[in-house]
């Protein structure tokens, strides 16, 4: 393949815009751009730079691995139910419990452990049942089902949740559900979901790429496909969990960032989900630096601002993608 024969140009192309998206990012005050003092570099803006590189590595892994067990351009990490179950966990913190990052941090994971634990037993259900009624099963859509209505309950819980809330941290909750990194200081908790989930599935990323395939095919070539699905799902569920617990609910990296690679021509998991950590973690870093000061001093919602970047580049490389 074209891209698995050349995978350093790539890494080092991703490496060297994340690089230059950090570099915006220290540079960035909402008072415009410079560095006004060593301290406000290395303890406020450093860490933000930091929670939003681990944040969108994070969510932009996921989203590759959701569109290769799917093989759904569409799947990303909210349409698996994931981000939503993550989200109900951490506005219960927020609504009901405590403000502070470790009790945010705890319901965001119990959040998105509890989703992946109802997408586990209803997809393996649907598995088992399908198998035993036709002699097959249609695994990526009976996934892609489950995790429509678990995202469509989590939407629901959350709404619910917003109406119930009280005054005092209504407006928290609904810049956190848009995705907001202002105050965001835990970067080493989405650093490390985001490494931990790479670490999981990379080192058997051919195995991915055979199981988007196909299925049958892949398990005819000796590959375990339901242990492989069940590690990825783990390794999306711990990379969404820390990164909803350190940047809110920030949609559309997850889903873009997997498709630009694409439509630039890489393809091979191999270098497929190292490249998305990369430009997915320097992508956000770049949508809140956008954030912080393109109406400042007023900071916007970093997933307001990534969407509204995104979208026209996106279409404008699908369009170009197309008309080659």
């Amino acid at each position: 393949m074209r891209d698995a024969a050349r995978p350093v140009p790539w890494i080092a192309a991703c490496f060297a815009l994340a690089l230059l998206c950090v570099a915006a990012g220290l540079a960035a005050g909402s008072a415009g751009f410079g560095f006004p003092s060593a301290d406000i570099v290395w303890q406020v803006r450093l860490p933000r730079v930091l929670c939003g590189l681990g944040a969108g590595a994070a969510f932009a892994l996921a989203g590759a691995l959701m569109q290769l067990l799917t093989r759904n351009p569409l799947a990303d990490p909210s349409v698996l139910g994931l981000s939503g179950g993550a989200s109900v966990g951490a506005l219960a913190a927020l609504a009901f419990g405590s403000a502070s990052l470790a009790s945010v941090t705890l319901g965001a994971a119990l959040g998105a452990g509890v989703a992946a634990a109802v997408l586990f037993m209803l997809s393996w259900r649907l598995l088992e049942r399908d198998t035993a009624l036709h002699g097959v099963s249609d695994s990526p859509n009976s996934l892609l089902l489950v995790g429509v209505m678990l995202g469509t309950a989590c939407a629901a819980m959350v709404s619910a949740l917003l109406a119930l809330a009280p005054d005092a941290p209504f407006r928290g909750m609904v810049f956190w559900l848009l995705g907001d990194l202002n105050g965001a200081s835990s970067w080493l908790s989405a650093c490390a979901g985001a490494f931990a989930a790479l670490a999981i599935v990379w080192p058997r990323a051919r195995e991915l790429d055979l199981i988007a395939r196909g299925e049958a095919w892949a398990e005819s070539l000796g590959v375990p496909v339901r242990r492989r699905r069940r590690q990825a799902v783990l390794a999306a569920s711990l990379a969404v969990g820390c990164a909803v617990a350190t940047a809110g609910g920030v949609g559309f990296v997850g889903l873009v960032v997997p498709q630009a690679l694409r439509l630039a021509g890489v393809r091979d998991a191999r270098l497929l989900l190292p490249a998305s950590a990369l430009l997915g973690g320097g992508f956000i870093v770049l949508a809140d630096t956008l954030a912080r000061t393109v109406a400042a001093p007023v900071q916007l919602p970093v997933g307001v601002v990534s969407a509204s970047v995104g979208v026209p580049a996106f279409l404008w490389l699908l369009l170009k993608g197309r008309a080659r």
